[in-house]
């Protein structure tokens, strides 16, 4: 879905320019153009809901402001970093002035490391947004493009599946799928969202049982 709201392109070209002169380079999972499904899915469930459409998408566009690796100890922290330069970026944006205080909210709510709890309607609608580009087809490129980028193996060689172990997301992609992306469609905070991750959930269910399948038909 187009974003078209006046605003968006002067947003867009400066988070362009920002993420360039970051100084960590961003893994394929969460670079512009992971933010801009994200705020596309955003405008279609705000839409949906009723929720305020500017201040859904400016909060899928600014919800990744800050970036750090997974495996860095600031990565759980990134949504409060964000929340925190959020104001002057809506204050420096005409159109969003006096949407600044909301989105900084919706940036610092939306976050599954960072424990968020969204207390309005569109920080609900930016937490869905944001949770359903984990599930489905893109999730699953997603979480082997991230597992990838600090080194983490496919899953585990001999017990992939965590039967005589613990999962172990740090060190087998595999297991974030239990750890955390299987969790994520009960956890949808609007009826949209849980509408669109039914059938991305299934999408996970489907690549699950035919890597099984693969798997213990190599193993024979």
């Amino acid at each position: 879905m187009p974003l078209e709201l006046p605003w968006t392109p002067a947003l867009i070209a400066r988070l362009e320019a920002a993420f360039a002169a970051e100084p960590f380079t961003r893994d394929s999972a969460h670079d512009l153009a992971h933010i801009l499904r994200v705020a596309a899915l955003a405008k279609e469930i705000a839409l949906a809901e009723g929720a305020d459409v500017d201040t859904s998408v400016a909060g899928a566009l600014l919800h990744d402001l800050v970036y750090r690796p997974k495996n860095h100890p600031e990565s759980s922290q990134t949504a409060a970093m964000a929340a925190e330069l959020v104001p002057r970026w809506c204050r420096e944006t005409p159109g969003l002035e006096s949407r600044a205080e909301a989105v900084a909210h919706a940036v610092e709510a939306h976050s599954w490391s960072g424990g968020g709890a969204p207390d309005t309607l569109e920080a609900k609608v930016v937490q869905d947004a944001d949770r359903l580009e984990a599930i489905g087809a893109i999730g699953i490129a997603r979480v082997f493009a991230t597992g990838g980028s600090f080194g983490s193996r496919l899953w585990h060689p001999t017990d992939p599946w965590a039967e005589g172990r613990e999962w172990d997301d740090k060190t087998y992609t595999l297991d974030h799928f239990f750890r955390k992306l299987l969790k994520l469609a009960e956890g949808m905070q609007t009826p949209s969202g849980r509408r669109l991750a039914q059938a991305r959930q299934q999408v996970l269910l489907d690549y699950l049982a035919a890597l099984r399948r693969e798997l213990e038909g190599g193993a024979r």
